[in-house]
């Protein structure tokens, strides 16, 4: 689902100040994780209501008032594009951001209407006009940012998108969603390695117990490359146990994950997942934020 993250007006935004560069920082480094995590799609600044005009639609009349407005309340200064698996997951994001105004603020989360939202309303030919826009729109970005395009891309993101929820729900059959018949799995834990979607099955069903009965699913640095009917992706992984203690998520694990397209669907052929061993001390070494901000 995406919803729109909607940073609401203060008396010091309407007033035109601008944030500090610890504010900034701050912001900034928010924005990183949200990308990282892979739900950020877009995000602006307002500037004050006095910049701005307002259009009153009554019939065919159409009347213009020009700022600022009164109702600081009201108005808008900001606001985030994300693409979540809950609104519970965007309130949790949300309650991680540094407020982004000086003084006490107030940020709202909405959903964004789907195509599927509209029901019959949206007929065939209206639903391939705004998906020929939305392809349209993307395109030109990308291409005046000398990237192109990639469905596929996305289509891979997606699926690691709704394999991080089925896991949150511990859903196996849901989990086991996009995954070839003859996947082989390299596990962090033994055997060395397993074969075929009902092994990678049962791998999940022995483990599923012994983690928190909620917890939140996290991607990060995940890259995806593709190439035809092939592609690879690679990153971090890790859950976060949610209002209990769990030794599950100590450490990141790094995952690599191969997909071939059949029929016309991505699959994932191969999955790879490790953590570091020290052979002086015949331990693992655990991945954690601090070891990954000294070696970024």
């Amino acid at each position: 689902m995406k919803v729109m993250v909607i940073v609401r007006a203060t008396k010091s935004s309407e007033a035109g100040e601008m944030p500090s560069e610890q504010l900034l920082t701050e912001m900034g480094n928010f924005n990183e994780e949200l990308s990282k995590a892979g739900i950020f799609l877009a995000a602006e600044g307002l500037h004050p209501s006095s910049n701005g005009a307002r259009i009153r639609f009554s019939g065919k009349d159409r009347t213009v008032t020009d700022g600022p407005f009164t109702e600081t309340k009201e108005l808008i200064a900001g606001f985030w594009l994300w693409k979540v698996s809950s609104m519970q997951e965007a309130i949790d994001w949300v309650t991680r951001c540094p407020n982004p105004m000086t003084e006490d603020s107030d940020i709202e989360i909405r959903q964004v209407f789907e195509f599927d939202d509209f029901g019959e309303a949206l007929t065939p030919e209206l639903r391939e006009q705004e998906e020929r826009v939305q392809t349209e729109v993307a395109e030109r970005n990308n291409n005046a940012q000398g990237i192109p395009a990639s469905k596929d891309e996305d289509e891979i993101r997606s699926l690691a998108k709704a394999w991080s929820g089925s896991l949150e729900s511990k859903d196996v059959d849901a989990m086991l969603t996009g995954y070839s018949e003859d996947i082989l799995l390299y596990d962090v834990k033994p055997p060395y390695r397993l074969k075929g979607l009902e092994a990678y099955r049962a791998n999940w069903e022995a483990c599923l117990p012994y983690f928190p009965a909620k917890m939140k699913s996290e991607h990060r640095d995940f890259t995806v490359t593709v190439d035809g009917d092939v592609a690879f992706a690679h990153g971090l992984h890790h859950v976060v146990p949610i209002d209990e203690e769990s030794p599950v998520g100590q450490t990141w694990l790094r995952i690599t994950i191969g997909y071939q397209r059949t029929e016309g669907e991505w699959r994932v052929m191969h999955e790879h997942v490790s953590v570091p061993f020290d052979p002086m001390t015949e331990k693992v070494s655990y991945i954690t934020d601090e070891v990954i901000a000294e070696t970024i």
